[in-house]
């Protein structure tokens, strides 16, 4: 039985109509509202051979038809328009964006609210793990004479702050020469491609007198990479979900809330994410029970040429995939131009 013209007019139908009104389409529904030109006797044979197609269900006997999640997966894969931002939402957006927000954490969380709040979905969205940042700059500060903090400054604008105790006393002098010999070797330098080792040896040599000290700043590097690798994670408007049908069952809402505190799967959930691509997970392609009346669409946003986060929008299966999509396209293009704005602004500044 084959894919017709006419079967796809017909399955574009029930799905836009089941996406707004949430009730199941019937022949008559589609005869009046949608300007095909058949009879409802054909549109009824039509849908019948859609159903035998497994690209619509009868939820309840005597009822119209709703879409399967084969039958979205063919409708987001080809059939699916794309929409324009409407000017309200590109101004919401745009506000934002002129906000002075200069840490990543802080920017991926605050877009997390922006998307729940324009798409009435829940929202997540993910920060680099540590290994995935490079060292933008790196500074010793004596504290006093037995210690000093070493301040690691990340391109994602994270700080991280280490005490260390020193053998022998450091003046602010020293400090200096210390943090300008340090940044001089690992600037610019991933923290999962950092040779600890080879670093260690040459900036050694160089302080000779103080080599101890530098390897002490190595050391806290180190214990810096030693942390557990897993992106921060912000989750935003899941109370939506309380709005989908789908979880009026409120074991099933138990359930879904009970997953989305689950850090660790929701990071993986945006870690399978081809740079650059919008990909969207339908009903049964989700893999743990409650995530299976629902679809997820996901992207990444990135610094340079570098994936560096993703964002993540889980709604209902009949969610308004065209509108969904276009936000998060437009909201992951402009976050990736921030973090460029904001890298260049600062590598303007530096003396």
């Amino acid at each position: 039985m084959d894919m017709n013209e006419r079967k796809l007019r017909i399955l574009e139908a029930i799905i836009q109509d089941y996406i707004q009104t949430g009730e199941p389409v019937g022949s008559r529904t589609i005869s009046k509202k949608y300007d095909l030109g058949i009879s409802s006797a054909t549109i009824r044979n039509e849908m019948a051979d859609l159903e035998d197609l497994g690209f619509i269900m009868q939820p309840h006997t005597s009822a119209g038809r709703i879409p399967s999640d084969k039958g979205y997966r063919l409708y987001v894969d080809g059939m699916m328009q794309r929409t324009n931002i409407s000017p309200d939402v590109a101004k919401v957006i745009g506000n934002m964006i002129q906000q002075k927000i200069t840490r990543i954490d802080d920017l991926v969380e605050e877009t997390a609210k922006l998307i729940a709040m324009l798409t009435n979905c829940a929202t997540i969205a993910s920060t680099p793990p540590i290994s995935q940042v490079c060292i933008k700059h790196l500074q010793l500060v004596p504290v006093d004479e037995q210690s000093v903090v070493c301040v690691i400054v990340t391109d994602t604008n994270s700080v991280k702050n280490q005490m260390i105790s020193t053998p022998k006393a450091l003046d602010a002098n020293i400090c200096m020469a210390l943090t300008n010999i340090l940044n001089e070797s690992l600037k610019g330098s991933a923290l999962s491609q950092i040779s600890l080792d080879k670093i260690r040896l040459s900036i050694e040599d160089k302080m000779k007198e103080y080599g101890d000290i530098a390897s002490s700043v190595l050391d806290a590097i180190a214990n810096a990479l030693k942390e557990k690798d897993m992106p921060n994670v912000f989750i935003r408007g899941a109370n939506n979900i309380l709005d989908f049908q789908e979880f009026n069952d409120k074991e099933k809402a138990r359930e879904m809330f009970k997953l989305l505190e689950e850090k660790p799967y929701l990071a993986k959930i945006l870690d399978h994410n081809p740079p650059n691509e919008i990909t969207i997970r339908i009903g049964e392609e989700n893999t743990l029970t409650p995530m299976k009346d629902c679809s997820i669409v996901t992207t990444s946003y990135r610094i340079g040429d570098s994936t560096i986060g993703n964002i993540g929008i889980i709604g209902p299966t009949r969610m308004n995939y065209s509108e969904v999509v276009s936000v998060l396209e437009y909201v992951s293009h402009h976050i990736t131009n921030m973090l460029k704005g904001i890298n260049n602004q600062e590598g303007n500044n530096k003396p």
